[in-house]
């Protein structure tokens, strides 16, 4: 058994996967840091954190904030969960509810996203002309799943790697489902660990 792990360790470290996740932490504590920068001179010489996001739940109502976050989750996840999380905690404040329990929602919804995301690219397999263009604008991404498989959807649910764009490749090259349900769980221990970090911060 030692022996199996072993060669499997030396796989995994060939193909690269160790430097990639290297790489990506160090991706993390650069958009963390800018993320803290950013914050810090906003409060500094604009206007504070709370105030930002007071204004934010003073005219927007949550209901539309969760519908933007839901379909960003769902297709290019173009924006950072960070700032819903730490909006969250602003809005348990203002309405009396958990920021904990808010922030869960937020993780469902990633969760539901990313898989709606599977389906979009379940269904995109049988048109030839978007598989071949999801192929090569991410085929990066495509190359790294073939690789590592579940380790990489595991990476993609934990770090700044697009989420939903990762499983919607699981979806074009017929990754199995129950494993993209199973693994994508990975997104609730993110959004728990980062709620940790910014609401001790923030």
């Amino acid at each position: 058994m030692q022996r199996y792990l072993n060669l499997y360790y030396q796989y995994l470290n060939r193909s690269g996967l160790f430097q990639f996740l290297g790489k990506n932490l160090i991706k993390l504590g650069l958009v963390v840091a800018l993320f803290f920068a950013t914050v810090f001179l906003l409060e500094k010489f604009v206007i504070s954190l709370k105030e930002i996001f007071s204004v934010i739940v003073d005219t927007v109502d949550a209901w539309m904030v969760f519908v933007i976050f839901t379909l960003s989750e769902s297709f290019l996840g173009l924006l950072p969960p960070d700032f819903f999380i730490v909006w969250t905690k602003e809005l348990g404040g203002d309405i009396g509810v958990n920021p904990w329990l808010l922030t869960f929602a937020l993780a469902c919804l990633s969760y539901v996203g990313g898989l709606i995301s599977y389906v979009i690219g379940a269904k995109l397999i049988h048109v030839p002309r978007i598989h071949d263009w999801a192929l090569k604008k991410y085929g990066e991404l495509f190359k790294n799943l073939k690789k590592w498989g579940g380790f990489f959807v595991v990476i993609s649910a934990l770090l700044p790697i697009p989420f939903s764009i990762v499983l919607m490749i699981c979806g074009l090259t017929g990754y199995p489902f129950k494993w993209a349900v199973y693994l994508g769980l990975f997104r609730f221990l993110r959004f728990g660990l980062y709620a940790i970090f910014l609401f001790t911060l923030v």
